[in-house]
């Protein structure tokens, strides 16, 4: 059957001399990984430019609903980039968050809401000027909610330890380790409270954004089934501590 979708390409990997193999987020489909061939050939109509991860694109697929991988029949950008390829702050957020959403979602999960959540954030973190520096943890805290564990805000007085297992505030410290202290649960309160579009509404110090990423990579580790280590974390870090 073949099926006209789009999606957002989250990880390529080299298959033969002339073909790739792709992890795509589809907005109709869900996770699917697909081979396409020719794209290696030096007059490709298909260039290995459009198949980076984070693109957004316009496919025509033949699906089959047991298949392993799919075929994609023909392929278009969606929306061209204007400034993310060639920010390394931008990127390097995109990468991260793109890692993030591939190792969150499970193939088969349809959630056109998820997608249309990944797809604006992109194309919003490509056209903003805006100060971006909270922009990833207000992405991980909004993405929680799509995937069933988004925490619940009864920060109060006396709750004010947020507990990462159960995803909510607490008046005590648990008997656990997982758990964030007073100061970057209030912290995480504000996350909770801001609108992904004003990213500049909320001021951390670096140490602060430092906590609370380690802490939502913690949330997401200990909620997600085979989660793993995020392998572009390290080069995110170097890139943000050198703004």
């Amino acid at each position: 059957m073949i099926v006209k979708s789009k999606g957002i390409v989250l990880r390529t990997v080299k298959y033969s001399e002339t073909s790739l193999i792709l992890d795509i987020l589809t907005r109709d489909l869900g996770l699917k990984t697909y081979i396409i061939s020719g794209v290696r050939k030096k007059n490709a109509k298909v260039t290995l430019g459009m198949l980076q991860p984070m693109n957004i694109l316009d496919l025509v697929i033949y699906n089959k609903d047991n298949a392993k991988i799919n075929r994609i029949k023909e392929v278009q950008m969606n929306y061209v980039f204007k400034s993310l390829p060639f920010d390394i702050y931008k990127s390097s957020i995109a990468l991260f968050l793109i890692e993030i959403i591939g190792k969150s979602i499970k193939e088969k999960e349809i959630n056109k809401e998820f997608y249309d959540f990944c797809e604006n954030s992109l194309i919003f973190l490509d056209q903003t000027n805006k100060n971006i520096s909270n922009f990833h943890l207000i992405f991980l805290v909004k993405m929680s909610g799509f995937l069933g564990f988004n925490p619940t805000s009864n920060y109060s007085a006396s709750n004010v330890y947020f507990d990462l297992r159960e995803g909510r505030f607490t008046n005590s410290a648990p008997c656990h380790n997982d758990y964030l202290n007073e100061r970057n649960s209030k912290n995480l309160l504000e996350l909770l409270d801001i609108d992904l579009e004003s990213p500049e509404g909320i001021s951390f110090s670096r140490v602060d954004k430092h906590n609370l990423l380690e802490s939502l990579i913690l949330y997401f580790k200990i909620h997600l089934v085979d989660f793993g280590k995020i392998k572009t974390l390290e080069v995110f870090k170097k890139v943000f501590d050198s703004k």
